[in-house]
């Protein structure tokens, strides 16, 4: 009976050349008829028979010795085996797996003994397919053929695995190992790296030190990654300690490492340090990125350009990587002149053929200086397209508030057969959001639990928030029963959904059984807090809350959490309150403070106060309209009509116009919007005849409209 070919074919190997070894004769290896010489014996195949089918010439079988026939197919399958190794070997290098795995099934078809050689290609094949069994396979081969203890494949294994993502069977593989070397050390310490096993990275650094082997730059690069990672700065100076003594401070991969995990824990004059002292003259790129990065982590723009232009008067190449950090930069400082002049630069040197996330970061950098005609003249000019780029153009939208834009663009990129990510998702509800589209938002949420990212926290959040903002409290309610274990965020989400529904009952309990459950309060979740004490009139109830933030929550009130303690006591008329707690501000007030102040003051038609708020706004910022409307409607408030006049001159005299104000609805999945005044809506005739006769009922009902403010908030 004839055995398969394949791995079965390489178990007889191993199996049956022992039976014959050991005097068996129930199996017969060779075929080899009337061939008197081992040359002969080169072109006879192997097969696995039973004894009484064979046809060996017995006149020659005595000939032969048996241990003498083992060692020399042992010989012939060496020369094979390091043959097709380097072949699959070859093929794995070129990234041609496929062809490698071919060889490696011819291997095991003609039942070649494979080497540490071989096995090693064997390995580096099954990372390339990412194929698990495959390598399962192998190293049930390499354990049986007894080179699970040879370094060099224990190495390999160990490093396959870690690939895969397999951190304990590579660490048993390490175990298991009967001695180590640099390599196998490097190969466990980046495999705890790469799979975000930060700090046992770092326990097994330091375990390698105490066993007495010397780390090399892989390794240091790898436990730099680590504690990089874990923003472990005192970690991270154990590690220059080390490097220092190894005298590998200028080397330029571990210098670069350096300087990103310095970055990475938010120390930057140590980064500095270290790229001063040993690469401000260096000519690669590979330092200057790393701090470069490092700053633009950190927003420090400025610095992030005065290093671009360092690398520019040197003849520094630039790449992807710089590039990104440059327009990250630029987006933050947004400054739409300064990305204009990097772009072109960009394009004058030739770069059409410039990386994606280059083109992406360009249209971020556009985007976030809200300049929408040279976002969509970027990405309308891309030649491909990645969620990414969709992603951003959604965001971009968004931003400048063309909300019913960014869905559109939103529907398009499903149109063009892209699936959108957590990022997209979050940024279309945000979208929907603010139109307050809830049947949109419904459909939205629909995909999202066919994509499997309804369970992804920032989603679930956003769509508490979604459902909160157009009106169904709730389906809001309903998303949040259904998370598992809330966390701050999806607390903080709830808790604002029902204060922005005047509910402050429900929104105070929940933060309460919030701290029972142990979720710690962050500065939003107290924001949240206040808005809804403010707009449930709990003055002392909310003021006690902002006391507690110091005492109890060991948070820092920002002009934020000022701004809605101001409101509070603005709302019922306790102003002179409301000006003794911002005297007592740490901070200088904001615009945002003195609007507050002067709302409650037009309310309760308090001119004197009033006055002083609206010339802090206009001192502050003296082209915003509001002050001067809010003041006007003040002397409105309180009879006195001779101010009005004068403010309106006012504002002729130093250019201040006022924003005229638009409102929207969504009718059958479109959106319709109106300007004051409006004449360019399609249906503006039929529209003002409905309102006209609209007006005329509710005159007849005995409705007589307040025209106090009519004048003067017109524009």
């Amino acid at each position: 009976m004839v055995v398969g070919g394949g791995w079965w074919l390489f178990r007889w190997w191993l199996v049956a050349v022992p039976m014959v070894v050991g005097g068996g004769s129930d199996l017969i290896l060779i075929r080899a008829k009337s061939s008197t010489s081992f040359c002969s014996l080169r072109t006879c195949r192997t097969r696995a028979v039973q004894s009484d089918i064979a046809d060996i010439n017995p006149s020659y079988y005595p000939q032969i010795h048996v241990q003498k026939l083992v060692d020399f197919l042992h010989e012939c399958s060496r020369e094979r085996s390091v043959k097709e190794a380097k072949a699959v070997h070859g093929s794995t290098e070129n990234g041609l797996f496929h062809d490698a795995f071919r060889y490696f099934c011819k291997m095991q078809n003609c039942g070649i003994f494979p080497d540490v050689f071989a096995y090693s290609a064997f390995i580096q094949l099954c990372i390339g397919l990412d194929c698990f069994d495959l390598g399962k396979m192998v190293h049930a081969q390499i354990i049986i053929r007894g080179y699970a203890s040879h370094v060099r494949v224990s190495t390999s294994l160990l490093n396959m695995y870690a690939k895969m993502g397999r951190v304990k069977d590579s660490w048993k593989v390490f175990t298991n190992m009967t001695e180590h070397n640099e390599v196998s050390w490097n190969a466990l310490i980046s495999g705890f790296t790469e799979n975000g096993l930060h700090l046992k990275a770092f326990d097994y650094f330091l375990e390698m030190i105490e066993t007495g082997f010397t780390p090399n730059k892989y390794t240091l690069v790898s436990v730099l990654k680590a504690t990089g990672k874990l923003c472990d700065a005192g970690k991270g100076k154990h590690v220059h300690k080390c490097l220092l003594e190894l005298d590998m401070e200028s080397d330029v991969f571990v210098g670069t490492a350096l300087i990103d995990m310095y970055s990475k824990c938010g120390a930057l004059s140590d980064a500095r340090s270290v790229f001063e002292m040993n690469f401000i003259s260096c000519p690669l790129n590979m330092p200057w990125n790393a701090m470069i990065s490092g700053y633009a982590q950190c927003n420090c723009s400025q610095e992030v350009l005065e290093l671009y232009v360092k690398m520019c008067q040197r003849d520094i190449k630039s790449d992807i990587y710089t590039y990104c950090s440059v327009f990250a930069a630029i987006a933050t400082m947004k400054c739409l002149l300064l990305g204009r002049q990097v772009h072109g630069m960009l394009l004058k040197s030739g770069c059409n053929t410039m990386a994606l996330s280059v083109k992406n970061a360009i249209i971020d950098s556009y985007s976030k200086c809200g300049s929408l005609e040279d976002v969509k003249k970027v990405f309308d000019r891309l030649e491909e397209r990645d969620v990414v780029s969709w992603t951003i153009m959604i965001n971009a939208y968004s931003r400048c508030f063309e909300w019913e834009e960014a869905l559109a663009i939103f529907s398009q990129m499903r149109e063009d057969g892209f699936t959108p990510n957590q990022f997209t998702f979050s940024n279309a509800l945000v979208a929907c959001t603010s139109l307050c589209f809830l049947e949109y938002g419904q459909q939205l949420h629909g995909l999202l639990l066919k994509a499997g990212w309804d369970t992804d926290r920032c989603i679930e959040s956003a769509l508490i928030d979604m459902y909160a903002k157009c009106g169904s409290i709730s389906e809001a309610k309903m998303v949040f029963e259904a998370i598992p274990n809330p966390d701050v965020v999806t607390w903080t989400a709830i808790i604002s959904g029902y204060a922005q529904h005047g509910d402050v009952v429900n929104a105070l309990q929940l933060f309460k059984k919030m701290q029972q459950l142990g979720v710690e309060a962050n500065a939003v979740t107290m924001l949240c807090v206040l808005f809804a004490c403010s707009h449930g009139g709990r003055v002392e109830e909310g003021l006690h809350y902002f006391k507690s933030m110091k005492e109890v929550y060991c948070l820092v009130p920002q002009m934020e959490h000022y701004a809605c303690v101001v409101d509070m006591l603005g709302r019922v008329g306790r102003l002179n309150d409301a000006v003794e707690f911002i005297k007592q501000m740490p901070m200088e007030p904001n615009v945002m403070i003195w609007q507050n102040l002067l709302g409650a003051c037009r309310v309760y038609g308090n001119t004197e106060l009033g006055e002083i708020a609206a010339r802090k706004i206009i001192s502050i910022n003296p082209h915003d309209s509001s002050p001067y409307v809010l003041l006007s409607n003040t002397y409105a408030q309180i009879g006195s009509s001779r101010q009005g006049p004068g403010l309106r001159n006012v504002m002729k005299e130093r250019g201040v116009k006022k924003e005229p104000g638009y409102s929207w609805i969504s009718v059958r999945g479109r959106v319709h919007k109106f300007h004051a005044q409006d004449q360019e809506h399609p249906e503006k005739d039929d529209l003002y005849f409905m309102l006209d006769d609209l007006r005329e009922k509710i005159k007849a009902m005995g409705y007589v409209p307040d025209l106090r403010y009519a004048l003067e908030s017109g524009s």
